[in-house]
């Protein structure tokens, strides 16, 4: 039996609309899946049954995917010399047209939102390509300020919940983290909008670009605004962050109001909260409550390399930042892995990074100076969290000073 080859809904849609226009058929049921086929045989000299037809435009449940006979075959028939270059044609057709409509937007000839969010909603992420044609997208709304067309994309039903997705939809977003970052006030106060029900905005916009250096500007005002029912974890990640915002801000009762009920959402254990939230509670529990048992408490109840590393990270270097003594919990000491036989991700890689920072840190501290060194000899200058470059830069520069 030949092996079957992937074809794209954007492909599957180029085969209905010229199928449409050369045969006058439209493939919505089983009844015109028999039509078509019948066609081919006639016109075209091609036999496929319709029941192939039928499983390969979704009349009935079957694989996304066709024999190299099947795809050849229907695009002969509509004039091609084979699926590949079917595939070449329809293919820079749509890249040309899209940037085509993005030209026109930006120079405002013309207007085009429903036709730009039906390709949006088209996306399925499935290559690098649809991540950056929507950051055009994203990067159009805010140079022509269409807020309109950004709110509707926040609106798409994206599948948030597919840790990759999500990251690709990070990528596609940069430019309102940076647009924020700098202080554009109209985006700034779009995404206030969005906060108190957009559930993108939150996983998004206040997870992944988590910018504790504008806690007392932009980002701590999104982070008031977010609501705790889109968001599986949102009450925990909103007050520690809240806690830390209210210690910069030297208001010491109302952080450990919210530390309080912090610990208290851990003991329910409601939810199965991510070990860089842990490490967070790990390392206030520290510093506000003298509380060294709930570290260790909670470190012990992590299983695997990454979720350790995370737990670390975030539990070592919030005690850095705010001034306090890291070598009092010896966790990152012993702390031990074998790089070779794991798969760090590029985001896991940043992490990495700022781990290696804070042991050659804690190795400093201790007085071992062949530690530290063998730490800063893994860290590699290519990975760095965009949210945390300052910290970075200082924490590097200090570190090979001191060596």
């Amino acid at each position: 039996m030949p092996a079957s080859i992937p074809i794209s809904v954007h492909e599957k849609k180029w085969f209905l609309k010229l199928i449409h226009e050369v045969y006058g058929i439209q493939l919505v049921d089983a009844y015109a899946c028999q039509r078509f086929s019948e066609e081919l045989l006639t016109r075209a000299r091609i036999s496929i049954s319709y029941n192939t037809l039928r499983r390969l435009f979704g009349i009935i449940k079957g694989s996304s995917q066709a024999s190299r006979f099947t795809l050849d075959s229907i695009s002969k028939s509509l004039g091609y010399a084979d699926f590949a270059a079917f595939q070449l044609a329809v293919n820079q057709f749509e890249v040309d047209f899209f940037n085509d409509v993005l030209i026109l937007n930006r120079l405002r000839i013309q207007h085009d939102d429903q036709l730009i969010l039906r390709i949006v909603q088209d996306f399925q992420f499935e290559s690098t390509d649809e991540v950056y044609q929507l950051k055009s997208i994203v990067d159009l709304c805010i140079e022509v300020e269409n807020f309109d067309l950004l709110k509707a994309i926040f609106e798409t039903k994206f599948d948030l919940q597919n840790v990759e997705t999500t990251w690709k939809l990070c990528a596609a977003f940069q430019s309102i983290f940076i647009q924020s970052k700098q202080g554009n006030q109209s985006v700034i106060d779009f995404v206030a909008q969005l906060m108190p029900e957009n559930e993108m905005a939150q996983r998004i916009l206040l997870q992944l670009y988590v910018d504790e250096e504008a806690l007392t500007g932009y980002y701590g005002r999104w982070l008031k605004l977010a609501s705790w029912c889109l968001v599986e974890d949102m009450e925990l990640f909103q007050q520690l962050l809240l806690i830390q915002l209210a210690v910069l801000q030297q208001q010491n009762a109302p952080a450990m109001e919210l530390l309080d009920r912090c610990n208290v959402l851990i003991v329910e254990n409601k939810v199965v909260y991510h070990p860089i939230l842990k490490g967070r509670l790990a390392a206030w529990n520290l510093m506000l409550k003298d509380d060294s048992e709930m570290c260790l408490s909670l470190f012990e109840g992590l299983q695997t390399v990454k979720d350790k590393l995370f737990f670390l990270v975030f539990f070592y270097r919030l005690q850095e930042v705010f001034g306090r003594e890291i070598t009092r919990i010896d966790l990152i000491e012993h702390y031990r892995f074998d790089e070779l036989r794991i798969i760090f991700t590029f985001v896991e890689k940043q992490n990495l990074n700022v781990y290696y920072l804070l042991r050659a840190r804690y190795w400093l501290l201790k007085n071992n100076k062949g530690q530290m060194a063998l730490a800063l000899q893994k860290f590699n200058p290519l990975y760095k969290y965009s949210c945390l470059y300052p910290w970075l830069d200082k924490q590097w520069n200090d570190l090979n000073a001191n060596l």
